[in-house]
C-alpha cells in the first residue's frame, strides 16, 4: 500500500444530499463534474466541514444548520464521514450536526464528533489530522484563487505568516512583554517599599543603641544577682543538713520500737501454740455419733441450697418479667396515645389539605380568565397561553411524580433506619446468646473434668485432710492478727461515728449498719452509697440516679438478709432494701441504651462511673442498670425514649419518657469517707468476732468434713448427671434461638442492603426529575415573560400575583399531602408495634403462672429439709456440752493474746508517730532543695570559683546602682533590636529582589531578541522555499516565462507586504495587478502549488479552480495535476473537458427533485450526455 489517501467521503442529509450517500475514491486523480446547481461543490464542502473550519460561511452557509438537508423529508441533522486509509490502517472521522431548538433560540443546534465511530472532541480531529499535515488548506475552494489576486499585499504576506507559524512567535513575544511589564512594576513596588524600610530604619537606629545600653545593664545587673546567690547558698545548705541529722534522731528511734515489737509478737506466737493446743483436745471428743450427725445435717442443707437456688431463679424471672411487662405496659399506654395523636393530627391535615385546594382553584379560575380575555385581544397572546397551559400540564405532572418520588424515597429511609435497630438489637441478642452457650459448654466440660477427678478420690481425701489442718493453722494465725486491731478499730468507729451525719440514711438502714458495726448481726457488707466512690463531677447525677437505692444493703447471702428483716421487724425500727451477693444477677444493657451512649453529649453508664468493688457489680447493677449519666437536659431530651437518663444537674428522665427535675433535695451520696470507714471498720470488727466464736466450730467441721468426703463421692455421679442434664436443656434452648436469631438476621440484612439500593435508584431519579423540572419552569418563565410585554401593566401585576399565590399554595398542598403520607406511614409502624408489646405482654404472663407452680412445689421441698436439718443441729448441740471447760480454757489464752496484741499496738502507735516526725521533716527538704536548685540555676552560667566574691552589703549596693541606671534609661523599646533587624533583613531581601527583577528583565529583552529573530528567521525560511518553488511552477505551468515573489521590505518583512511578479512568455515582468485576467490567475494557482509543495497534504481539494481559465491554461494545470497525482491524491471538480480529459476516474453529479445523485465511475462520452463540458 502507498501514502495515506482519501479512501471515501460518506454523506447523510447533507445540503442536496438528502439520503445516504458512499462515494469512493482511488489514489491518483480522481474528477467531479455536473450541471450547474446539481450539487456537485457540496462534496468539497462536506469534506471542508468534517476538517473543522470554524465558521459555516466557509463552507457557504449562513450557519451550521443551513447544512441540513430541506427536501421532503423532515431530518433534524446531517453527517460527513471521511474513510482516511494509511497502509494496513482506516480512520474514519464523522461530524454531525443536530437541531435543539430552545423557547429563546430557534436556531440552536449540537455538534458532535466521532473517530472511528467513538465519541470524540474537535481538539481529537485537530490532533490527527495536523499529525497526517491534513487541513482546510488542503481544499481550494471557488474564488480562492480570485481571492490571492484580489487581495492586498500585506494580507497575501499573512498566508505565508500563518505557515510559518508567525502567530505562535507573536504570543510568545506578547507574553514575554507582559512579563516585561509586570517586572518594571514589580520594581517600581519594591523601590517605594525600600524607601520607606530605609527611614525606618534611620528611626529606630536611637532606640536600637539605647536597648542596646540597657541589655548590657541587664547582663551586668544577672551576674551580680548570681554573686549574691552564690554567697547565700551557704546558709541554705546548712540549713538542709541540721534536717538530716533530726531525721537520723527519728529512725533511730523507730527502729527501737520496731525491736520492742518483735519481742511481744514472739510472746504472742508461744500463747497461740498453747491455744492450738487446746482446740486439738476440744477437736478429740467428737466422735463417730457426732459425725454421722453431721452427715445427715449436711445432706438436708444441699437439699434446702438446691431448693432454694431454683426458687431464686424462677424468682427473678418472675421479677424480672414483672419488670419488663411494666415497662411494656407504659410503652403499650405510650403506644396507644400516639396513635391517637397520629389519628387527630392526620384529620387536621386533611381538612388543612381541602381548604388549600379550593384556594387553589379559586384563583386559577381567575388566572384563566385573566388569560382568556388576553388570548382574545391577541393572537400572539392566544398562542403563548397555549403553551403556557401546554407547559402547566406537563409542569404539574413531572412535579407530582418527583413529589411521589420523594415521599417512596422518605418512607424507604425510614424503614431502613428501622431495620438498623433492629439488626442492632438482634446482635445483641445473637452476642448474648453465643455467650451463653459458650459458658454452657464450658460448664459441661469443666464438670466432664471433675468426673475424672472421682478416680483419684483417696489421694484427694489425704491431700484434703492436710490442707483442713493447714487451714487450721492459718485461721488460728488469722484470728491473732484481728484480735490485734480490735482495740484500735473501736477507738477508731467511735471517733468517725461521732463525725457521721445519719440523718441522710432512713432510721431501718441505720439500725442495721448499727448491727453490723457492734457485731449483733454478721455478713453485712454495707450500704451502697458506703461502697462505691465517685469523682465529685458526677456526685449529684449518681446520688440522684440511685435515689433510695443508694441505702439498699449489701449481704452475703438471702440467710443474712432474712435475719436482718427479722431483726427490724422485731425491734420496729422500719423497712430497708437488702442485696444479697449469692443471688444478685448483673444484667447487660438494652440496644437502645448501647446506642445511645455513643452519641454525642453521653458521658458513659452511670455504672462505670463509680468505683467499687467488682464483687459488688451485681448490686450496683441493681441500683442504677443500663442508665446513662448526660452532659445537661437539651442533650438528654434529644435521646430521650426508651433508656433511663440522667444529667449532671440531677434532671431523670425515665425509660418511658417521664422527666423529673427541679431543686434538689438532700439525696444519700457516694464516696463519703467517714461513712465508708465506718462500714469498712465495722465489718472489720464484725467478721473478727465472727471469727473468734466460730473458730472451734470451724476446727470440728474439718474433721466432719473429711469423714463427709466419701458420702460426697458416692452422691458425685447423680450430681453431675443432674447438673449436666440441666445444662444440655439450656444449650438446646440457647441453640434454637441463636438459629432463629441468625435466620432473622440473615434476612433483615439483605432487606436493609435491598433497601439502600432502591433508596440510591430513586436519588438519582430525583436527581434527573429535578432538573427536568428545572427547565420547564425556566420555559415557563421565558414564556410568561413574552405574554407580559403584550400584556397591559395593571393586568401583568395581576397575573404574578396570582402566580406567586398559586405557587406557594400548590407548595403547602404538597408538604401537607407529603406529611400525611408520612404520617400515615409511621401511624402504621405504631401499629404494629402495639401488636407486638401485647404480644410480649402475654407470653410473659403465661410464664409468670408456670414459675409461680415450681416454686410452689420448691418452696415444699424447702421447708421439710429446713426442719430435718434444725432438729439434727439440736441434738448435735447438746452433745458438745461437754467442751465447756475446755473451751474457758481457751477463752483465757485468747484474753491474754489480746492483751499482748494491745502493747503491740501501743508501741505501733509510737512507731507511727516517730514515722510522722520523719515525714514533717523530709516535707521540709524540697523547699529547701528547690531554693538551693534556683540558686545553682542562678549561677549555672557563671564561674565563680576561684574568683574573689565581694561582701553581699557590696553585692547589693551594686544591685541598686545597676537597677538605677537602668530605670533612667527607661522606656526602652527592646524590639527596637528585633525590629531593626527584621527591617535590615528585609531591606537585604528587597535588594536581592531588585537585582533579580533586574536581571529577569534583562533576560526577557534579550528573549525577545531571541524570538523576533527566530520569527523573521522562520518566515525567510518559508519564503525561501516557497519562493523558489513559485519560480519553479510558475515557468511548468506556462511552459515558459518566469515570475517572483518580492518582500516590499527585506529588513523587517513584517512592515511590508509580498507583491507577485510575472513576466509570461514574450512579455516583460509585470505585477500581479498588471496581468491579464488569465493570466492573474494562472500566477495565483503557481502561488498556491508552490504552497502546497512547501506543506504537502495526502490528498488535495480543487473547487472549479480552472473556471476562469481559456482552454489553454486550463489543459496546462489539468497536466500539472496529473503530473502531481503520481505521489498525492487530487480530487477536482470540474467542468472543463481537458481537465477531465487528464483525470484517472470520472463521477458525475445529477440532481433529481431536488436530490443530489452520484453517477459512477464514467467515462467523458456519458459525461457529455448530462453535462455541457467546455
Amino acid at each position: 500500500m502507498g501514502p495515506m489517501y482519501l479512501r471515501e467521503v460518506q454523506l447523510e442529509n447533507f445540503k442536496s444530499f438528502g439520503k445516504k450517500v458512499r462515494i469512493p475514491f482511488l489514489p491518483g486523480f480522481t474528477a467531479i463534474t455536473g450541471p450547474n446547481g446539481s450539487g456537485k461543490s457540496n462534496i468539497s464542502d462536506a469534506i471542508l466541514f468534517v476538517l473543522g473550519p470554524k465558521s459555516p460561511k466557509m463552507i457557504r452557509a449562513g450557519r451550521l444548520t443551513d447544512l441540513i438537508y430541506k427536501g421532503k423529508k423532515d431530518v433534524n441533522y446531517c453527517k460527513v464521514s471521511l474513510v482516511l486509509e494509511d497502509e494496513n490502517e482506516e480512520i474514519v472521522l464523522t461530524r454531525k450536526v443536530k437541531r435543539a431548538p430552545l423557547p429563546d433560540n430557534p436556531d440552536n443546534y449540537y455538534s458532535y464528533f466521532y473517530i472511528n465511530n467513538k465519541a470524540a472532541s474537535l481538539s481529537d480531529f485537530v490532533h490527527i489530522l495536523s499529525s497526517s499535515n491534513i487541513s482546510a488548506n488542503s481544499i481550494v475552494q471557488q474564488g480562492d484563487v480570485t481571492a490571492i489576486v484580489e487581495m492586498g499585499d500585506v494580507p497575501r504576506r499573512r498566508i505565508l505568516d500563518d505557515i510559518a507559524g508567525v502567530s505562535e512567535f507573536d504570543r510568545d513575544i506578547e507574553k514575554s512583554e507582559k512579563e516585561k511589564a509586570e517586572v518594571e512594576k514589580n520594581l517600581e513596588y519594591i523601590g517605594i517599599i525600600l524607601k520607606e524600610i530605609r527611614s525606618q530604619l534611620n528611626k529606630l537606629k536611637n532606640e536600637r543603641d539605647g536597648a542596646i545600653e540597657y541589655k548590657k545593664l541587664d547582663e551586668e545587673l544577672k551576674k551580680a544577682k548570681a554573686m549574691l546567690s552564690y554567697k547565700k547558698r551557704t546558709e541554705v545548705e546548712r540549713e538542709i543538713g541540721e534536717i538530716e541529722k533530726q531525721i537520723n534522731s527519728y529512725q533511730k528511734e523507730r527502729e527501737r520500737l520496731e525491736s520492742e515489737i518483735k519481742n511481744l509478737r514472739d510472746a504472742y506466737r508461744k500463747k497461740q501454740i498453747e491455744l492450738q493446743n487446746i482446740e486439738e483436745k476440744i477437736a478429740g471428743l467428737g466422735g463417730a455419733e457426732v459425725e454421722e450427725i453431721k452427715e445427715k445435717t449436711n445432706a438436708a442443707r444441699e437439699e434446702m441450697i438446691k431448693a432454694k437456688e431454683k426458687i431464686n431463679y424462677f424468682t427473678q424471672e418472675i421479677v424480672e418479667g414483672k419488670e419488663e411487662r411494666k415497662e411494656l405496659e407504659a410503652n403499650l399506654s405510650r403506644l396507644k396515645k400516639e396513635i391517637k395523636n397520629y389519628s387527630k393530627r392526620i384529620d387536621e391535615l386533611e381538612k388543612e389539605l381541602t381548604d388549600k385546594t379550593k384556594s387553589i382553584k379559586s384563583r386559577e379560575a381567575e388566572l384563566e380568565k385573566i388569560r382568556q380575555s388576553i388570548t382574545h385581544s391577541d393572537k400572539r397572546a392566544m398562542d403563548i397561553t397555549r403553551k403556557l397551559a401546554e407547559i402547566k400540564k406537563r409542569y404539574e405532572k413531572e412535579r407530582s411524580a418527583l413529589h411521589e418520588l420523594e415521599l417512596k424515597r422518605d418512607r424507604l429511609m425510614q424503614q431502613v433506619d428501622s431495620l438498623g435497630i433492629t439488626i442492632s438489637e438482634l446482635e445483641e441478642n445473637k452476642n448474648t446468646y453465643e455467650f451463653e452457650l459458650k459458658d454452657i459448654k464450658w460448664q459441661i466440660s469443666e464438670i466432664g473434668k471433675s468426673e475424672r477427678e472421682k478416680r483419684k478420690g483417696k489421694e484427694r481425701l489425704e491431700q484434703e485432710l492436710f490442707q483442713k489442718k493447714k487451714e487450721e493453722a492459718e485461721i488460728s494465725a488469722a484470728l491473732q492478727k484481728l484480735d490485734r486491731e480490735v482495740i484500735h478499730l473501736q477507738r477508731e468507729l467511735s471517733r468517725l461515728k461521732a463525725k457521721e451525719d445519719a440523718s441522710s440514711y432512713t432510721r431501718a438502714t441505720r439500725e442495721i449498719l448499727k448491727a453490723r458495726d457492734e457485731g449483733k448481726i454478721r455478713g453485712i457488707h454495707g450500704s451502697i452509697s458506703e461502697l462505691g466512690e465517685v469523682d465529685e463531677k458526677y456526685r449529684r447525677a449518681l446520688g440522684v440516679a440511685a435515689g433510695r437505692r443508694a441505702e439498699a444493703i449489701v449481704v452475703d447471702n438471702e440467710r443474712v438478709a432474712t435475719e436482718c428483716i427479722k431483726y427490724l421487724k422485731k425491734n420496729d425500727y422500719g423497712r430497708t432494701t437488702f442485696l444479697p451477693l449469692n443471688k444478685m444477677i448483673v444484667g447487660k444493657p438494652r440496644g437502645k441504651a448501647l446506642m445511645t451512649v455513643k452519641e454525642n453529649g453521653s458521658l458513659g453508664f452511670a455504672l462505670d462511673l463509680v468505683k467499687f468493688d467488682e464483687i459488688y457489680r451485681p448490686a450496683f447493677w441493681y441500683v442504677f442498670g443500663d442508665t446513662i449519666v448526660m452532659e445537661n437536659l437539651e442533650v438528654a431530651r434529644s435521646a430521650m425514649g426508651g433508656v433511663r437518663l440522667v444529667t449532671l444537674d440531677g434532671e431523670i428522665i425515665e425509660t418511658s419518657g417521664a422527666m423529673i427535675g427541679g431543686s434538689m433535695p438532700k439525696v444519700t451520696s457516694f464516696g463519703d469517707a467517714d461513712k465508708r470507714m465506718v462500714g469498712e471498720i465495722g465489718k472489720k470488727l464484725m467478721d473478727v468476732t465472727h471469727q473468734q466464736e466460730l473458730l472451734s466450730e470451724k476446727l470440728i467441721e474439718v474433721r466432719e468434713q473429711i469423714a463427709a468426703v466419701g458420702k460426697k463421692l458416692r452422691e458425685f455421679s447423680d450430681e453431675v448427671d443432674d447438673r449436666i442434664g440441666r445444662l444440655e436443656i439450656r444449650k438446646k434452648e440457647f441453640e434454637g434461638k441463636l438459629e432463629v436469631i441468625l435466620k432473622e438476621l440473615g434476612k433483615k440484612k439483605e432487606e436493609h442492603e435491598k433497601l439502600q439500593r432502591e433508596i440510591e435508584q430513586i436519588g438519582n431519579e430525583i436527581q434527573s426529575k429535578a432538573s427536568l423540572i428545572e427547565e420547564m419552569e425556566k420555559e415557563r418563565e421565558q414564556a410568561e415573560a413574552r405574554l407580559k410585554e403584550i400584556s397591559k401593566k395593571e393586568v401583568t401585576s395581576r397575573i404574578e400575583e396570582l402566580r406567586r399565590e398559586i405557587d406557594e399554595l400548590k407548595e403547602k398542598e404538597r408538604n401537607i399531602s407529603s406529611e400525611i403520607k408520612t404520617l400515615s406511614k409511621e401511624m402504621e409502624i405504631v401499629v404494629e408495634r402495639e401488636k407486638e408489646v401485647r404480644g410480649r405482654i402475654d407470653e410473659i404472663e403465661r410464664k409468670e403462672k408456670e414459675y409461680s407452680s415450681e416454686i410452689k412445689e420448691l418452696q415444699k421441698i424447702y421447708s421439710e429439709n429446713k426442719d430435718k436439718m434444725e432438729a439434727l443441729m439440736e441434738v448435735e448441740r447438746s452433745m458438745l456440752g461437754k467442751m465447756k471447760g475446755l473451751t474457758k480454757e481457751r477463752d483465757e489464752l485468747y484474753k491474754e493474746s489480746v492483751e499482748i496484741e494491745n502493747k503491740i499496738d501501743s508501741f505501733s502507735t509510737k512507731m507511727e508517730t516517730s514515722l510522722d516526725l520523719i515525714s514533717r521533716a523530709k516535707s521540709r527538704l524540697p523547699t529547701l532543695e528547690q531554693t538551693l536548685a534556683e540558686m545553682m540555676l542562678e549561677t549555672e552560667n557563671y564561674e565563680f570559683e576561684g574568683e574573689e566574691i565581694p561582701p553581699i552589703e557590696e553585692l547589693k549596693a551594686r544591685i541598686k546602682e545597676i537597677e538605677n541606671r537602668m530605670e533612667r534609661l527607661q522606656p526602652v523599646n527592646m524590639r527596637a533590636l528585633e525590629e531593626y533587624e527584621r527591617q535590615d533583613e528585609r531591606r537585604r531581601k528587597f535588594e536581592e529582589d531588585v537585582h533579580r527583577l533586574k536581571e529577569q528583565r534583562r533576560n526577557l529583552i534579550k528573549l525577545v531578541e531571541e524570538i523576533e529573530k527566530k520569527k523573521k528567521d522562520a518566515f525567510y525560511t518559508v519564503y525561501e522555499a516557497v519562493k523558489e518553488n513559485f519560480e519553479l511552477i510558475y515557468t511548468e505551468l506556462l511552459g515558459g516565462g518566469e515570475a517572483e515573489l518580492v518582500l516590499e521590505n527585506k529588513e523587517n518583512p513584517f512592515e511590508g507586504g509580498l507583491i507577485i511578479k510575472a513576466r509570461p512568455k514574450g512579455k516583460r515582468i509585470m505585477r500581479l495587478n498588471a496581468l491579464s485576467g488569465g493570466e492573474k490567475s494562472m500566477a495565483s494557482l503557481a502561488f498556491i502549488f508552490a504552497i502546497q509543495a512547501y506543506d504537502p497534504s495526502p490528498f488535495y481539494i480543487l473547487d472549479e479552480v480552472d473556471m476562469f481559465l481559456d482552454g489553454k491554461n486550463a489543459e496546462k494545470v489539468a497536466d500539472m495535476i496529473k503530473e502531481r497525482s503520481r505521489n498525492t491524491q487530487f480530487i477536482a471538480i470540474s467542468l472543463r473537458r481537458v481537465t477531465l480529459n487528464k483525470a484517472d476516474h470520472i463521477y458525475g453529479v445529477t440532481m433529481q427533485e431536488g436530490v443530489s445523485t452520484i453517477v459512477g465511475n464514467v467515462n467523458l462520452s456519458q459525461v457529455e450526455e448530462i453535462v455541457e463540458v467546455k
